[in-house]
């Protein structure tokens, strides 16, 4: 399809795939790999990349939401689907339907499988989640006995798998309570099979316990951040993955502005002298963050542009005074990644917008679209 906007978001497959592969040798031969694609794989379009993951040897797939699950098989996605933020009140019928295995954390949701799996004269495959010290979802440590227990009335729900997740994992001073919750968790598995309970899986790792907590990795691991070129301890990458996405757009308009005017709302940026200041037709409807203004810079012809005045919803702002080259209306404009021997990554945007890569990515909007 021919996309009529000047703004792609380009996913270079062949580096995901590439990712996967590193990540693969980082992880014991004996574990499975997860891989999460929730969040459309983290901006990166979700269908699109499990195919390319498919074919790359992922074993799993990771989703939040019931609906994520459902879009990947009704894509043709065959692997194992963990429906990771569960089923809700409403999504036991639509986790059986398609084949997905909820993680478990209440014992309510397993209630509602029971019905629809005795309906459908099925068997629900769930894994359960366990808090070790997240905090958010999870049977709480304490109740996990009598989780169990009370689990054994149901014929119909089987669980497969356990899971928990690691809150401090992609930190560097969090050795400690990961190792607390790596322990609670090996607990946790001992009182399953004191039960009775001996699950197939049991997963914990992250991308942060991938790279420097590998007594976390148990019999699968949920690489997220690590997949899609990002280290998640910060921008110094310490394995060889690459970025997968690159934002561009081109120049919409190129003007050249006195002395004392303001640019854009507000009038925050003044021009301290004759300036060419250009507009880009992207703005925060399209995920580019209003917190970038007069943060951020972009690359063009090679050298990198300030981002002037307030970010508009569907434009900014760039400065080009100090470029010797000239810049014209429909020249290449990169806003996230590469371009000749420069890169602004999402670690990058990050820092300037006072927030992580995880959200730069994801938030990169669904009015960009993704080309590969």
């Amino acid at each position: 399809m021919h996309h009529l906007r000047p703004t792609t978001a380009k996913i270079d497959l062949e580096q995901l795939a590439e990712n996967f592969r590193i990540v693969r040798s980082h992880v014991p031969t004996s574990a499975k790999i997860l891989v999460a694609v929730k969040g459309d794989a983290y901006g990166h379009g979700a269908l699109d990349c499990a195919r390319v993951l498919a074919d790359s040897g992922a074993d799993w797939f990771g989703v939040a939401l019931v609906e994520e699950g459902r879009e990947l098989r009704e894509g043709g996605i065959k692997q194992p689907i963990l429906c990771m933020g569960g089923t809700g009140p409403f999504g036991a019928e639509a986790a059986i339907e398609y084949a997905l295995t909820p993680m478990v954390s209440l014992f309510e949701e397993a209630e509602a499988l029971q019905r629809v799996a005795q309906e459908r004269a099925t068997i629900a495959r769930i894994h359960a989640k366990i808090d070790t010290g997240m905090g958010r979802l999870g049977v709480p440590i304490h109740l996990w006995p009598h989780f169990l227990d009370k689990m054994a009335d149901l014929d119909r729900v089987q669980i497969t798998g356990v899971a928990s997740h690691l809150a401090e994992s992609e930190s560097s001073s969090g050795g400690i309570q990961t190792a607390e919750q790596v322990r609670r968790f090996e607990e946790a598995i001992e009182v399953a099979r004191m039960r009775g309970v001996h699950p197939e899986i049991a997963h914990i790792a992250n991308s942060g316990a991938i790279l420097q907590h590998h007594g976390a990795a148990f019999d699968m691991v949920r690489p997220g951040l690590l997949i899609y070129g990002y280290d998640p301890l910060g921008p110094s990458r310490r394995v060889p993955v690459g970025a997968v996405m690159n934002v561009e757009t081109q120049i919409l308009a190129v003007r050249d502005l006195p002395a004392g005017v303001g640019v854009s709302y507000g009038g925050d940026f003044v021009t301290a002298r004759p300036s060419r200041i250009a507009t880009l037709p992207v703005g925060y409807a399209d995920g580019y963050p209003r917190s970038l203004s007069d943060r951020a810079s972009v690359l063009v012809k090679g050298y990198r542009a300030p981002v002037r005045g307030r970010v508009c919803m569907d434009m900014c702002m760039i400065d080009l005074t100090d470029i010797p080259v000239e810049v014209r209306p429909g020249d290449k404009v990169v806003l996230l990644g590469r371009l000749g021997d420069d890169e602004i990554d999402a670690w990058q945007l990050a820092e300037w917008a006072d927030t992580i890569p995880y959200e730069i990515l994801t938030g990169i909007s669904n009015r960009i679209p993704r080309v590969s």
